[in-house]
């Protein structure tokens, strides 16, 4: 686990004020993790640390805490010192919670005021919604639905849940039409979603770590900027051209780096439907262990054996000499085009 950034302690309790400095002291916590500044998972200061810094007995700082764990806000764990693991406390308290409050310090942001005022103007059927990517309905294939949905409720034999990571006969699909791109990739290792943003918060949430950078296409889907965004990580945008990702500024933004992520829109890209050229990243076959670079015009040794290639989307690559010539050194291939 990454280590937490140190909360920011600049506060002491007003001695003037009449309240008890206890009491202060669970209120300024709670205010700081309410508002998101301490996030769930960090790491509070050492008993000592915090005495301190508000000016106060340790035992007044064991009693704050003790509190705050007694609301079930913190937990302390023996090696682990004591980190925050809820900040629904509002829910437990006496009088109307601060709805604004709980959701902005809940796990997913909440959107901001230009993205709520988009997502309102969605249902005004006086306005013509061109960011959703919806087709017209007319050309929604009504007789086939028909037909596939009779076929389809003849072979159901259960009305529970399917299984979690999806139906065999669906995931055995993906992996078929996966392999058409080149792919290979066998249906127990493809995870079903129930849709892409579930998806994109999967991998925010599991694979991929806080404060983390997300290059993303520029323009992108606003909606999967949210999930990455609520889970914690920095969002570069990368620039677009008449092939889809610009991948020279994209290297460009890398550096020596490697890119963590980098998601895509829809083929159909709305709402200007321009398409994603397929040749920009196309699919190629080598040798398992084996190396190619990536960038155009660089030169290496071939592999063990001869790439795979299909048709327009793969690599194209040549080498400075054909096959079986006699030659006295190890033949060069150069990447051309990717």
């Amino acid at each position: 686990m990454a280590r937490s950034a140190p909360l920011d302690i600049d506060w002491a309790p007003d001695r003037t004020s009449g309240r008890p400095v206890t009491e202060q002291i669970v209120d300024f916590m709670c205010e700081r993790i309410s508002s998101g500044a301490w996030p769930i998972g960090s790491r509070l200061p050492s008993q000592r640390a915090m005495a301190e810094r508000f000016g106060v007995n340790r035992s007044t700082v064991i009693a704050a805490v003790e509190e705050l764990a007694d609301y079930g806000i913190v937990e302390g764990r023996r090696g682990g010192g004591t980190r925050i693991v809820s900040n629904t406390w509002s829910l437990m308290l006496p009088g109307a919670p601060d709805w604004a409050d709980y959701v902005s310090s809940g796990f997913f942001k909440a959107n901001n005021t230009t993205i709520q005022t988009i997502n309102r103007l969605e249902f005004d059927h006086t306005k013509t919604r061109l960011g959703t990517g919806e087709l017209d309905p007319r050309l929604f294939p009504r007789d086939m639905w028909r037909r596939v949905a009779r076929e389809a409720a003849d072979r159901i034999d259960s009305l529970g849940y399917p299984p979690p990571e999806g139906l065999d006969v669906l995931r055995e699909a993906i992996a078929a039409h996966m392999r058409e791109w080149g792919v290979d990739c066998r249906p127990e290792r493809i995870l079903v979603s129930s849709g892409a943003l579930q998806g994109l918060q999967m991998i925010s949430v599991s694979l991929l770590s806080a404060g983390s950078t997300v290059y993303a296409e520029a323009p992108s889907y606003i909606k999967s900027l949210q999930v990455f965004q609520s889970a914690g990580m920095r969002l570069t945008g990368v620039p677009m051209d008449g092939r889809g990702l610009d991948v020279n500024a994209l290297g460009k933004l890398l550096g020596d780096d490697t890119a963590t992520i980098a998601p895509t829109l829809n083929p159909i890209r709305p709402p200007t439907t321009a398409t994603r050229c397929c040749t920009r990243f196309p699919p190629i076959t080598i040798p398992r262990g084996s190396r190619c670079p990536r960038n155009d015009g660089v030169r290496f040794s071939p592999p063990a054996r001869s790439i795979v290639c299909r048709s327009s989307r793969t690599a194209r690559i040549r080498t400075s000499s054909s096959r079986g010539r006699r030659r006295a050194h190890s033949p060069r291939w150069t990447t051309t085009a990717w």
